[in-house]
């Protein structure tokens, strides 16, 4: 399970929004065509930003790309601040788990980066660090720690040792050690990685806690359950007091800390936590259901109520692509061949026209430099901005002239009478948790 904390991402967007400022000043004196320019593109940036840490990724890409082409217009393919575009557009292909067309944007970011700032630079050992997290995800262990150990030489070097840089490189290659069963060598590194992000950011900084979410995971697979559960307790606080209880990190620690007590048995205390974590909408299905399994078989909770909550949870999960065809193909047979179902295709058209773009805009931008086509790219981006247009007046039809449609096509999660009264009902069972992964902090 790949965790991405809204510190983790913050910290990304500090960096990129420091980066355009720069470009600002640097700007303030030139031509007025010019600074108008740059004054749309730090507008489009704002809005990527926006949308990136709502988690909003197909909106985030949108905007990602037209930083990219806006970046690549004023100053070349070949400038650091193209590599900023690259990257960030990268880092949204990365949130999606989209690894392999993260991997070439921050491969042509790193070439860039290199050639122009020199390869002891700490924007090089950033985009090191990113890269190697992909290479992670893909189980390509060795690329990925001769890139951490690389970008960690780096970063102490040119930062020095106490910098929060220092704590992202050393925890990633943690990670990576964690993911290999490597505990012994994964222990020091998280030791450091915490105590210099408490010394740098206060011991009640989000990027505290996410750095304690992982120290735990590590004692956790290793069955050290005393060990992780104050280091759980600890960065469920923070994160309650910093982010707000209807945070997706506050609700990742409140299943991580359930995990914890349902490994151990400790039903009444794990069932507490899930039912928060229900009430948010974000309860962990390989958490929450052995949990309400184990307090039903206790007695701490009905049948009636374990069924329910399950259901809850299981239907709110239900987000797998077979899942999503089912989903689509049973809207369309249900909406008939009227209106509504003309509108309905059109929607189900344009989602897919938007995804074949998507991978025609990604083609475009892997050419070589003297390869792409800007005004084919322009026309693209262009056509993605007015699909989402489209489909959000179509949302707004549907919610106004068609009610049942919209209650059908984002159903509430039913209960165990409602199941029961339809014609066939499926049991549900939980199944043995695969090991945990952590948390990389950028």
């Amino acid at each position: 399970m790949r965790l991405t904390t809204a510190a983790a991402c913050a910290l990304i967007l500090r960096c990129l929004g420091m980066l355009l400022g720069a470009i600002l000043v640097v700007l303030s004196a030139v031509e007025p065509a010019a600074a108008q320019q740059m004054g749309d593109l730090q507008a489009t940036f704002k809005r990527f930003e926006e949308f990136y840490n709502a988690r909003n990724y197909p909106a985030a890409l949108i905007e990602a790309q037209k930083v990219e082409a806006g970046v690549k217009a004023r100053f070349g393919v070949n400038h650091p601040n193209y590599a900023v575009a690259l990257h960030n557009l990268a880092n949204v292909y990365n949130a999606q788990r989209k690894y392999a067309e993260a991997e070439g944007l921050y491969k042509r970011a790193l070439a860039i980066r290199e050639k122009a700032l020199g390869e002891d630079h700490p924007n090089v050992a950033r985009t090191l660090n990113d890269l190697g997290f992909v290479y992670t995800e893909q189980g390509k262990y060795g690329e990925a720690e001769e890139l951490h150990k690389r970008a960690l030489a780096i970063s102490e070097k040119a930062l020095g040792r106490d910098h929060p840089d220092v704590a992202g490189a050393l925890n990633n290659l943690a990670v990576l050690y964690l993911n290999q069963g490597r505990y012994i060598d994964a222990e020091p590194l998280y030791q450091r990685s915490l105590a210099i992000l408490e010394k740098a950011l206060g011991r009640d900084h989000p990027d505290v806690a996410g750095s304690l979410n992982n120290f735990a995971t590590l004692y956790e697979n290793q069955s050290r359950y005393a060990d992780a559960e104050p280091l759980y307790q600890r960065s469920l606080a923070i994160r309650e007091k910093t982010l707000g209880r209807d945070h997706p990190d506050f609700a990742q620690s409140l299943n991580d800390l359930a995990r914890l007590y349902q490994e151990q048995g400790r039903f009444a205390d794990a069932l507490r936590l899930v039912q928060g974590a229900i009430a948010n909408g974000r309860a962990s299905p390989e958490v929450a259901l052995p949990v309400l399994i184990g307090a039903q078989r206790n007695k701490l909770i009905s049948a009636e109520t374990a069924l329910d909550d399950g259901l809850n949870v299981a239907q709110r999960a239900n987000q797998t692509a077979a899942a999503s065809a089912i989903s689509k193909l049973a809207v369309r047979l249900a909406a008939g061949s009227d209106r509504l179902a003309q509108l309905v295709r059109k929607d189900q058209d344009l989602a897919a026209e938007a995804a074949a773009l998507d991978k025609a805009i990604l083609a475009a931008l892997s050419k070589e430099p003297a390869k792409r086509d800007a005004a084919t790219e322009h026309r693209i981006r262009d056509r993605l901005a007015a699909i989402a247009a489209e489909r959000n007046d179509l949302q707004q039809t549907f919610a106004k002239e068609f009610p049942d449609y919209t209650a059908l096509s984002n159903p509430l999660p039913l209960t165990a009478k409602e199941v029961q009264a339809a014609p066939q009902m499926r049991r549900w069972c939980c199944f043995p948790l695969p090991p945990r992964k952590a948390t990389s902090l950028h």
